[in-house]
């Protein structure tokens, strides 16, 4: 039983210590990469800026129409509500 438990210790330990010598590798090599691959420069954007034209601004009388079309959803939505609770 006790060979058992010894031949179980030495296969761990070579598999802990296999794992520890991959992953100290693992990381040389990402710092080796790391110096020898160029990190990308950001590219300035070029876009042009944008500007707010009159015609492309919605209208008072839209705004308005908008404004109340969403209140008077709201209220309605209010109203059912209400009529829900109370039944």
């Amino acid at each position: 039983m006790s060979e058992l438990l010894s031949q179980a210790a030495q296969l761990m330990l070579v598999g802990m210590g296999a794992v520890i010598i991959f992953l100290c590798l693992l990381v040389v090599a990402m710092s080796v990469m790391k110096r020898l691959i160029p990190t990308p420069e950001p590219v300035a954007s070029t876009q042009p800026s944008v500007e707010s034209n009159s015609s492309d601004a919605a209208s008072p009388a839209v705004l308005a129409a908008i404004s109340a079309a969403v209140h008077r959803y709201r209220q309605g939505k209010k109203a059912a509500n209400n009529k829900e609770k109370s039944q």
